[in-house]
Parts: C-alpha cells; sequence; structure tokens
C-alpha cells in the first residue's frame, strides 16, 4: 500500500493574506505616529524661531529706549525695519511652517509677538519674559503680554 504525502510546496492563500494584513495594520499605525511627531517638531520649530525676537527685542530697546519699531501697522512683525533684518527672518521662516504671519503688539515699555501652532495651541513671547506655548489668543493691541488681562 502505498500512501502518498503531499509536501507543501508554499504558503496558503490565507497565510499570505493574514501577514499582509499585519503589515498593514503596522504600517498604519507607524504613519500615525509619524504625522504627531512631526507636528511637534514643527510647533519646536516655531518656538526656537520666535524665541530669537528677544535678542532681536533686546537690541532694539538698548538702540532705541523703546520696543515700538518691533511691530508694524498690521501688528505683524516690521519685517521692513532694514536696521534689524533678523525681524523679517524670523516672521519667513515661522510663516514657512504656519502659513500665518506672527502677531505682534507693541508699545514703548513692552511687547508681545505670537503665531498660532500646528497643534491649534499658540507660542507667544513677551517683553515679560515669557516664552511658551499657551492655550488661547492673548497677545493684542490692549494686552500687550501672553497672558489673559
Amino acid at each position: 500500500m502505498e500512501h502518498f504525502i503531499e509536501k507543501s510546496k508554499g504558503f496558503s492563500l490565507i497565510e499570505i493574506l493574514v501577514v499582509v494584513s499585519i503589515i498593514a495594520i503596522l504600517i498604519a499605525i507607524n504613519l500615525i505616529a509619524i504625522g504627531r511627531y512631526q507636528n511637534k517638531a514643527n510647533d519646536t520649530t516655531i518656538g526656537a524661531n520666535l524665541s530669537q525676537i528677544r535678542k532681536v527685542a533686546a537690541m532694539v530697546y538698548t538702540d532705541e529706549n523703546s520696543y515700538v519699531n518691533i511691530c508694524d501697522a498690521t501688528a505683524t512683525l516690521n519685517d521692513s525695519y532694514t536696521k534689524y533684518p533678523e525681524l523679517k527672518t524670523i516672521e519667513d521662516e515661522v510663516t514657512e511652517v504656519t502659513d500665518v504671519n506672527p502677531e505682534c503688539h507693541s508699545s514703548k515699555k513692552e511687547y508681545c509677538v505670537q503665531t498660532v501652532l500646528i497643534s491649534n495651541n499658540y507660542f507667544c513671547i513677551d517683553s515679560n519674559g515669557f516664552a511658551g506655548e499657551i492655550g488661547g489668543d492673548y497677545c493684542s493691541e490692549t494686552n500687550i503680554k501672553c497672558s489673559t488681562p
């Protein structure tokens, strides 16, 4: 009596589909995580760029005894202030990530600059020494600081 034993020559269709499905699920999970990390990296870039304003503001105040020229009449950074071209550079770098110009308000003795982050919070920096993420749109012409009035 002869017994014929069939030897498997490969994977069955079901086995291949299970493996492909598992790989697809792992790829989807990784893409979601990568997107979150990319958004956090963009928020960090925005914060780092806006933090450069503190140095420029100190130079402006030293030269003019006023913060007025940090911002222009449209409540954005004074990118046409040729004495401090860094303002345009900062504005361009933030706008490249957010597609929105940072909002800027200044007076003789104080300033605040904020922009929306990818996470929909705001990053704000002011003359009181604050530089960080805030949960709302606080910096305004009547409230030249990064906190609520």
